[in-house]
């Protein structure tokens, strides 16, 4: 397993890459699409598109909740 600092930097490349933010950001771009494009009765369709945004959100959170681990923890010790 890695140390948390590996882990935070690896996330942060991951956040900071023009790639991979232009992938993240053409699927949920996808998901608005399907929802904006479905028709009144389409409402499975919709719903499936939403919970695939708010997957991606989570997804996107828990990187940067990782990434920011030894921000905090370098505060951490700065209090202290």
């Amino acid at each position: 397993m890695m140390d948390k600092k590996l882990q935070a930097e690896w996330a942060n490349n991951l956040l900071n890459d023009d790639f991979f933010k232009k992938v993240m950001d053409d699927l949920k771009n996808q998901q608005i699409s399907v929802i904006i494009n479905t028709n009144r009765d389409e409402v499975e369709e919709r719903e499936a598109a939403y919970s695939h945004i708010k997957t991606l959100d989570l997804f996107l959170g828990h990187l940067q909740g990782i990434a920011a681990e030894t921000k905090i923890q370098e505060k951490k010790w700065k209090i202290l």
